[in-house]
């Protein structure tokens, strides 16, 4: 539905601790009387009685003057293209969302029988109004219902149910990639399904590759982690010092390096108009530099997480600054080189990347029509993603990275110090943790229109899962790798 990818990873992050809940009996489907329960009702309502073209004149009635114009125009778009396509919805489960005041409502369409979620919240300032309105594509929570819960699974039953899963994800159009399972001693799974390209129907196999999105965060976190045991740099370097040049130095001396790394910085983004009518401009991180200083703020540094792919683009310039080389060459040279990654990279619109697989995506959860990508990606990838992977090289990653051969454990363990509290669990410098059977879940996921990826590492065991997709805007390579996680969470070590 969003061609934003900041809107959609975030959107899709957003519902993804409820979606989980799904899978639970639903709650009864009243609405609560709250600012944000009375407009949803409204916004189901309307869903169900108005033509696209009465919908795109209410929805700018009820809409917060904070929402960016860009957003609005998407979310004009997304509502009236749901109305088509769903014929209607019918009211699954209203649940409360991950912010306070939010809902998020799972519906299903009246059509074709898709199933979407809507995370809603009011704005505080003036409660009949939205200040987020986000749809999302929802797999069915029947999906994993029939999953182990049992302490320890066996490798076989392991394997039958996520290729059941992954057989029902591919007959209902809802999954295209690589799924790949490590249990800390060998490969028990590797399993892949679909269309790496659709024109010529070329299928997917194990030495595709996927774009990963956000997942490009690890990496730049890492390269930071080597320049700081270098002594090249600081965790409370201030912006200003780590980059003089920075258009904003009033900001830039009230942010940290370790404030970057967490998206607690207070800093916008940089998806916007600008950026994707000029994008060919923006091929290194110094090419954002203006762009980013010229964003509204999103709080003040040291604030609240705020996810901030601005932040991890200046952590990338201040990479280079610091070491002396071009990110991508340090990336190369630093982290993929000695973790044997040889089909990682960043790629732009105009190189030939042999095995790439062509990302793709559906205009709304309710829509059956597949588009291509490329007029949703940026030029190149950045050190906030939109790099690509290979599931045998995110495991590489994984492994390298637990050794202490990219980083001491000291280093290691300090980069999960102090993690601040972000969706079901917390965001450490470059890394998603949760726990899960006494044990953290540690990795990043990534998603945008036509990619969706997962890395999940078992911290204390070594086991790891990685799920590449060449689908989105939507949650199923995540969760799909997360219920894997738990499984392996909960299994015992192996040596």
């Amino acid at each position: 539905m969003n061609k934003n990818p900041l809107r959609a990873a975030l959107a899709i992050a957003a519902c993804v601790h409820a979606c989980a809940a799904f899978a639970a009996p639903p709650t009864p489907t009243s609405f609560p009387d709250t600012p944000a329960g009375k407009l949803g009702s409204e916004l189901i309502r309307h869903l169900n009685t108005d033509t696209p073209a009465q919908i795109k004149q209410w929805t700018p009635t009820v809409l917060s003057p904070a929402i960016g114009e860009d957003d609005r125009t998407d979310l004009l778009k997304s509502l009236a293209s749901a109305v088509r396509d769903s014929g209607g919805v019918d009211l699954l489960d209203v649940r409360p969302g991950r912010q306070p005041g939010s809902l998020v409502l799972a519906v299903r369409g009246r059509r074709a029988g898709q199933r979407a979620v809507f995370v809603l919240a009011a704005d505080p300032a003036q409660p009949g109004k939205l200040a987020q309105v986000d749809l999302v594509p929802l797999n069915d929570p029947a999906l994993y219902a029939d999953w182990p819960k049992a302490s320890a699974v066996p490798r076989a039953e392991l394997t039958r149910v996520v290729n059941a899963t992954l057989d029902r994800l591919v007959r209902t159009s809802s999954f295209s990639g690589c799924v790949t399972v490590f249990d800390g001693a060998e490969t028990v799974l590797d399993e892949c399904r679909g269309l790496a390209e659709r024109n010529f129907g070329v299928a997917v196999d194990r030495q595709t590759k996927f774009h990963i999105g956000s997942m490009d965060k690890m990496f730049t976190a890492v390269a930071i982690a080597q320049l700081v045991e270098a002594g090249k740099l600081s965790w409370d370097a201030t912006l200003a010092q780590a980059l003089p040049e920075y258009p904003d130095q009033a900001v830039a001396r009230k942010i940290t390096v370790w404030q970057l790394l967490h998206h607690t910085a207070g800093l916008g983004d940089f998806f916007v108009p600008e950026f994707f009518q000029h994008r060919e401009k923006f091929v290194d991180p110094a090419d954002y530099l203006d762009l980013i200083a010229r964003q509204p703020k999103a709080g003040e540094p040291g604030g609240e997480w705020n996810y901030s792919n601005a932040g991890y683009v200046l952590l990338g310039r201040i990479i280079e600054k610091a070491s002396g080389e071009g990110y991508f060459d340090y990336v190369q040279r630093h982290i993929f080189a000695p973790a044997g990654m040889d089909s990682s990279g960043f790629d732009s619109l105009e190189d030939i990347t042999p095995k790439l697989a062509v990302g793709y995506f559906r205009e709304g959860p309710f829509s059956t029509e597949w588009k291509a990508n490329w007029m949703s990606l940026p030029f190149k990838g950045s050190p906030a993603g939109g790099g690509h992977a290979t599931n045998t090289d995110l495991l590489r990653f994984a492994a390298t990275l637990r050794s202490g051969k990219l980083i001491k454990p000291a280093t290691l363990a300090k980069m999960f110090d102090d993690a601040v509290p972000a969706g079901p669990g917390s965001y450490a410098a470059g890394f998603g943790d949760r726990v899960s059977n006494g044990r953290h879940i540690r990795g990043h996921a990534g998603g945008a229109p036509g990619m969706s990826a997962d890395l999940a590492i078992v911290w204390e065991t070594g086991a790891a899962v990685a799920v590449t997709s060449n689908e989105g805007d939507s949650p199923t390579a995540l969760m799909l790798a997360e219920h894997i996680a738990d499984l392996l969470a909960a299994e015992p070590a192996q040596h």
